[in-house]
């Protein structure tokens, strides 16, 4: 994985500009912190924050089955999910936060949690979004490019509004089609193309990716690194501890109350 490698590099060579103060002989100099170990075991060992995926944000209709409420949870529970973490002292952080301490170790707050929206439904923008904002929350949006514009779904100033808003923009596939189908140009019609595409909305690269259905393949963990991107994110399968950076966990949200959310939580995670 080449661009991970590289990106450890440079910051392992960024904190070696200044030269420590010397100190005599005969006094002890300072204990040395230990050096986080990037091996793929360290790395599956600290990928335990939770990590939270909601689809849908609207109140559901009679025209919604039991399988699509799965997916849908109303403004009001989201409310009070997000009131509920809160008031458990938990701190949302960023996609990237997360990656930077699987790999290097890098120092995260106190109950950390990575809140995650998949597919760029509109709700997520016009209902999830100032909810967040009032408990200033950061998320992760996972978007579907092939959706963008159209009814019932994001625009792309509103991908580029989450951005600005500091919110983390990541790639979800073209089209949702799931992962283990792929082959020939697929790769790059569901992978670069949406990173290539999400980049020139926000002006920057997109480097998270999350397969549709949580479904994910050791022979993606190659196309992916090829594409640009650093870390990937199912469901709630179990870990490739020999790939951790490629298999992050994360649970849905149904339409939970605050209290059984935490459960979720701590029976999960």
């Amino acid at each position: 994985m080449r661009r991970l490698t590289l990106a450890v590099l440079v910051l392992a060579l960024a904190g070696c500009g200044k030269a420590a103060a010397p100190h005599s002989a005969g006094t002890p100099g300072p204990a040395a912190t230990p050096v986080p170990r990037e091996d793929a075991a360290a790395m599956a060992a600290r990928a335990n924050v939770p990590v939270l995926c909601w689809h849908q944000i609207r109140d559901a209709t009679g025209r919604d089955d039991a399988a699509a409420r799965t997916y849908i949870v109303s403004p009001r529970a989201l409310a009070a999910q997000l009131d509920a973490l809160d008031r458990a002292g938990y701190h949302p952080i960023s996609g990237e936060a997360y990656v930077g301490h699987v790999v290097r170790g890098t120092p995260l707050p106190s109950k950390p949690v990575l809140l995650t929206f998949d597919d760029a439904s509109t709700g997520q923008f016009t209902r999830a979004l100032p909810l967040l904002r009032r408990h200033g929350f950061k998320a992760t949006f996972f978007v579907m490019t092939v959706v963008l514009g159209k009814r019932g779904w994001m625009t792309r100033d509103q991908v580029r509004r989450l951005d600005r808003a500091g919110m983390t923009v990541a790639a979800h596939t073209y089209d949702h089609h799931p992962l283990p189908e792929y082959a020939g140009e697929d790769w790059d019609t569901q992978l670069l193309a949406p990173a290539a595409e999400l980049a020139r909305i926000v002006g920057h690269p997109v480097r998270l990716f999350a397969y549709p259905n949580g479904l994910w393949s050791r022979e993606a963990f190659a196309h992916l690194d090829g594409s640009g991107y650093v870390a990937a994110f199912q469901l709630a399968g179990k870990i490739d501890r020999a790939a951790p950076l490629w298999t992050l966990r994360r649970i849905i949200v149904p339409e939970l109350s605050g209290p059984e959310l935490l459960r979720e939580i701590r029976r999960d995670f």
